[in-house]
């Protein structure tokens, strides 16, 4: 696997990772769902797993586009050979435009979520 400016910062190792990340987010979501529903807190805070919910597209759009967000922000990379500094500044711009566009992404998907969670529950409760 080789680094390419704004398409691919990290190897199989660091994807995994960020898999994991995405796993344990999704977790965290329905455990929130669950504490919600269990204590009888409003049903307004279910918009709080957008958090949650935005760590876990980040985790599997990290994973599936082989691209770290945090990699691209304090410009290195990591491919399978340890993490490497990015000293042209076309690739490190490159990196953080893409790094914005997968916030964006994620962001958007937690929100959305968050929103068809708690549509859910004010229609079915």
């Amino acid at each position: 696997m080789e680094y390419q400016p704004g398409v691919c910062n990290i190897g199989p190792t660091q994807r995994r990772r960020r898999l994991l990340l995405g796993g344990v987010s999704i977790l965290a979501a329905a455990a929130l769902v669950a504490a919600v529903l269990a204590v009888g807190w409003p049903h307004w805070t279910l918009v709080l797993t957008t958090f949650p919910l935005y760590g876990a597209a980040m985790g599997c759009f990290q994973y599936r586009e082989r691209f770290c967000v945090g990699f691209a922000g304090v410009g290195v990379f990591d491919v399978g050979e340890g993490t490497e500094r990015i000293d042209d500044p076309e690739a490190l711009a490159a990196d953080r435009k893409r790094a914005v566009r997968l916030n964006v992404k994620s962001l958007a998907v937690g929100a959305l979520g968050a929103l068809a969670i708690y549509g859910i529950a004010a229609v079915a409760l």
